[in-house]
């Protein structure tokens, strides 16, 4: 199991970003980056602007620096959103980073899931958007 490093939340709230979260969310993303041409160029849904990838990229990056602190890499996620795609993820992401444990996994994915259907104004099922929701679900206890 990684290790838990601290960070300053909100109020001077203490929270832990464990080094295994950490870990996946360095190793997703740089995927993530690897592939973001070949993204720029097969998606086509909803809009094809041949940007998807390389938006995802540029907005996500932030999460490969989850040890700045929680509410910093939440802040650079905000910033760093370009194009629906990465306004979408980075909306998700704000949210599903602040779980301080497995415990909240869900009801942050659900907030975030909620949030990033709100990021863009024409929302559409069948996309990233679908995926986030099922996360949601599929983390729900029981």
């Amino acid at each position: 199991m990684g290790r838990a490093t601290g960070s300053a939340g909100l109020c001077g709230v203490s929270v832990m970003v464990d080094g295994d979260l950490q870990q996946a969310f360095a190793g997703g993303y740089e995927s993530l980056a690897v592939w973001s041409d070949l993204l720029d160029r097969i998606n086509v849904f909803p809009v094809a602007d041949g940007d998807t990838g390389t938006n995802l990229r540029i907005s996500l990056a932030p999460l490969l620096d989850l040890e700045a602190g929680r509410q910093l890499t939440v802040a650079r996620l905000g910033c760093s959103a370009i194009g629906n795609s990465g306004n979408i993820a980075a909306a998700f992401f704000r949210e599903f980073v602040r779980a301080e444990g497995p415990e909240n996994l869900a009801v942050q994915a659900e907030t975030g899931w909620d949030r990033a259907w709100q990021a863009v104004a024409d929302p559409r099922s069948g996309t990233m958007l679908s995926i986030f929701e099922v996360l949601a679900a599929a983390l729900e206890p029981g």
